[in-house]
């Protein structure tokens, strides 16, 4: 499996101490499934708009599910990019229509880190992407790279 852990903030400490960046709000993926994105040029956004999926993009949104809504306190990172991972992983040839190892693709999970679970933000967000260059197309049931 390979995954590449994006955590849904980034501008927060992962150790749950004060935030470290220019935003003490959490970055909220707030994108459906089958939904097109590019990576944001800064860290210091509250959210990234859908793009078409027929022009070139960095990511689709595979997948989206929730962490136990009934572990209160953090984690720690690690912990919550790996059952990130792990969950994404389960529901990635579902979408795509073959397993990720044999794909071509990388896995992207957005994941809450301390901030946003302290608000008590559980959801994950799986995407997927190239390792090099731009997708073109839905990767929807494509079974090859781009589309």
């Amino acid at each position: 499996m390979c995954v590449v852990a994006l955590w849904a903030t980034a501008c927060t400490g992962d150790d749950g101490g004060a935030p470290t960046g220019l935003s003490a709000e959490p970055f909220r993926l707030e994108l459906d499934v089958g939904d097109c994105f590019d990576r944001p040029a800064s860290p210091d956004v509250e959210s990234v708009p859908a793009v078409p999926c027929r022009r070139p993009h960095d990511l689709e949104v595979f997948a989206t599910f929730e962490l136990d809504p009934e572990e209160a306190a953090f984690p720690g990172a690690t912990a919550v990019a790996t059952r990130a991972g792990n969950g994404c992983d389960e529901r990635f040839a579902v979408y795509v229509g073959v397993d990720q190892a044999s794909s071509g693709l990388l896995i992207v999970p957005y994941a809450p880190d301390a901030l946003a679970w302290e608000l008590g933000e559980r959801g994950v967000t799986c995407a997927v992407s190239l390792a090099d260059g731009p997708l073109e197309g839905s990767v929807r049931a494509s079974e090859a790279p781009g589309g």
